[in-house]
């Protein structure tokens, strides 16, 4: 498998709180933007460099 095809792996709870986050955009109410900074950092942080 090419490194360009991996993707970040999310525990259940993670996958969780992402749901939440998209949730609350679908249903037009606010989102909590601490936690959503937070998801996306710690998603970002696991996907491999391309250096």
């Amino acid at each position: 498998m090419d490194d360009e095809t991996l993707l970040p792996v999310l525990t259940l709870s993670e996958a969780q709180d992402v749901l939440a986050v998209l949730a609350a955009v679908v249903d037009g109410g606010e989102v909590d933007e601490r936690m959503a900074f937070c998801l996306l950092s710690n998603l970002a942080a696991r996907v491999p460099s391309r250096d």
